[in-house]
């Protein structure tokens, strides 16, 4: 895992527990959580699916490649 990745999932896992401790303390202090506080709840989410999403993506559909490409290989009798 190089540095990039560390810190998309490092600010990814740290934006989700702001905006889990965000509407925690909103509904503990005011028993209530404002629409504002919900709408970073959510933004938060978003971004943290996203990264995770992406990367899921990515990895899944490089090995999708490879196999395919691994499969054509074998299939191809070298000419000698």
């Amino acid at each position: 895992m190089n540095s990039k990745d560390k810190i998309q999932y490092g600010t990814a896992v740290m934006m989700l527990l702001s905006g889990l401790v965000l509407s925690f303390c909103s509904f503990f202090m005011k028993g209530d959580i404002l629409d504002g506080v919900l709408w970073y709840a959510g933004q938060t989410m978003v971004y943290a699916g996203s990264v995770f999403g992406v990367a899921m993506l990515i990895r899944t559909k490089s090995g999708e490649i490879k196999n395919y490409i691994d499969e054509r290989l074998k299939d191809h009798d070298p000419v000698d």
